[in-house]
């Protein structure tokens, strides 16, 4: 998704009917806890063993939890490999960081996307070993692939999209681009950039980032609105 830059400004604090809320239902925090140990198991397990070889009780041992709730909660190890694929947005909640208490600004495109791109492929990085086995899972298993497409087109393009209205809005894109177009190409970019490029290719990263900055300088000067004569 394009993260718009954020202007400083001071974190709200949880309210006392939230505070609340969470202390009522240990039963769901604690489950989700579990979901998230799990879900980084899975990562480190997948990637040091890969996808085959790796056993739910591998995982489960890795996460200090029992194997039975890797069933319960996930349908098994592929439902496990899944949600670790379509549900990385846990994993920014289990940080401090509120993104709703900060004001954004929707005034710099160029800025807000290279950001989110070098942001995401240092992601791919840091994830290097996993995405091996995750990429090469997505393409052999159907039913992994159909998955992911189903998260692609009906949350992470639309968030794009909704993203880039904002910008539009304020003037930084042209009225006449066809964002959904622009976030499937910057979505691909991403990809191919950071899973490629750094994973297959082992491109430093330094050239990454410099090729970020120039591909965002180009779409950015093509997305500008058309200046009247």
């Amino acid at each position: 998704m394009v993260r718009a830059a954020k202007k400083k400004t001071k974190k709200v604090k949880a309210s006392k009917g939230t505070a609340a809320a969470s202390r009522r239902d240990p039963k769901k925090r604690d489950r989700t806890a579990t979901e998230r140990a799990l879900m980084r198991a899975g990562i480190q397990v997948f990637a040091e063993k890969g996808y085959d070889a790796a056993t739910t009780k591998d995982i489960a041992k890795a996460a200090g939890a029992n194997e039975a709730l890797i069933m319960r909660y996930f349908g098994g190890k592929k439902g496990l490999l899944e949600a670790i694929l379509t549900r990385t947005e846990d994993f920014d909640k289990s940080t401090s960081h509120n993104e709703d208490a900060e004001a954004k600004d929707y005034t710099h495109l160029d800025e807000a996307l290279v950001e989110s791109i070098f942001e995401k492929c240092s992601d791919y990085r840091h994830y290097s070993d996993f995405m091996k086995v995750a990429v090469s899972r997505i393409i052999l298993d159907p039913d992994v692939s159909r998955i992911i497409q189903r998260k692609i087109y009906t949350k992470a393009l639309p968030e794009m999209i909704q993203e880039l209205e904002r910008f539009k809005k304020a003037g930084q894109i042209d009225s006449k681009a066809d964002l959904k177009s622009v976030a499937f190409g910057i979505s691909s970019l991403t990809f191919a950039l950071g899973f490629m490029a750094q994973v297959v290719y082992k491109i430093p990263e330094s050239e990454v980032k410099a090729t970020i900055k120039e591909m965002v300088r180009l779409l950015h000067k093509g997305l500008k609105p058309e200046v009247k004569a």
